[in-house]
């Protein structure tokens, strides 16, 4: 960390206490964001998270567990390589890949909270970054929740409005704006750090795989969602007739945060459902005979076996 940067200033401010709560904290997340302006990262982050989907009945069924960690640089050819290590219990550190806009580690998907933690047991995670400038960075961040558990936000449910009335998710209006709520974040919490608070990202994905909605990442765009919010409105010009999408809630659950050289970085638990949104009419485009997945936590629509 640069020991006179705005960052520091942001996190000296934080320490202090939040007596001027809605107007410190956003100004520690506009100085949060103008200091990653001049950073290789965005930001990185290292994620237990559990997976549902929710039908058009409102019933949740459970996916999976998931470990990953993903680098998210500013264009593709920065990053030259990347390692992950646990600081116990690990004698070679994994390795990322890079997917163009993110180098990524898959740790595995799991049927149980035990067979994630015995994978990957909660402790501190060690970072070791190197760029083609020739930069190396290396830092680590505590992967715990109190007592050392695994604390995992409550499912979440989610819930569909259009002009002030629930509307079923298979039977959405393309012409009306679209009000997406969900259940209540169950240990949404300010960070005493001042870096990041807990998050909630909506997302919505064509059958193409083509994102038509993102409420926005933390420090990429200062319009992004934390644990206070309760509802987003999607705008009806993001929607076909008579076509097929694929949404999902996610809350992660911040449990560390660092700032190494400018870029921030998390560790958080994480929980996000799914659920395909259908619209009303008749549709004037084609859709593959099946849909591309929204991310690595929807398992129900790739080839992946259970740990």
């Amino acid at each position: 960390m640069k020991r006179h940067s705005i960052f520091f200033s942001a996190l000296v401010i934080a320490f202090l206490g939040h007596a001027f709560t809605g107007f410190a904290q956003e100004s520690l997340e506009q100085q949060a964001a103008q200091q990653v302006k001049d950073t290789d990262l965005w930001f990185f982050v290292l994620v237990k998270s559990s997976n549902y989907s929710q039908d058009a009945e409102g019933e949740l069924s459970f996916l999976n567990y998931h470990f990953f960690s993903e680098l998210f640089a500013k264009q593709p050819g920065l990053i030259k390589s990347a390692k992950l290590k646990r600081e116990v219990g690990q004698e070679l550190p994994f390795d990322y890949v890079d997917r163009g806009e993110a180098f990524y580690y898959e740790g595995g998907h799991f049927k149980s909270v035990a067979g994630l933690d015995a994978a990957h047991p909660n402790g501190n995670y060690h970072f070791n970054i190197e760029l083609h400038s020739g930069k190396t960075w290396q830092t680590s961040m505590l992967l715990s929740g109190s007592a050392g558990e695994t604390d995992i936000p409550e499912p979440i449910h989610i819930y569909l409005h259009q002009d002030g009335k629930a509307v079923r998710p298979d039977a959405v209006d393309p012409g009306l704006d679209l009000t997406v709520s969900w259940s209540s974040y169950s240990n949404g919490a300010p960070d005493p750090k001042g870096i990041v608070d807990d998050m909630i990202f909506v997302v919505f994905q064509d059958c193409t795989g083509k994102r038509v909605f993102h409420t926005g990442l933390p420090f990429k765009e200062p319009s992004y969602m934390t644990y206070r919010t309760t509802e987003v409105a999607v705008p009806r010009d993001r929607f076909e007739s008579g076509h097929p999408y694929a949404m999902f809630v996610e809350f992660p659950h911040r449990v560390d945060s660092v700032v190494i050289d400018g870029t921030p970085g998390f560790a958080s638990y994480a929980t996000a459902t799914y659920l395909d949104v259908r619209t009303t009419g008749t549709s004037v485009s084609q859709c593959p005979e099946k849909a591309p997945p929204l991310d690595t936590g929807q398992t129900d629509r790739m080839d992946v076996e259970l740990n």
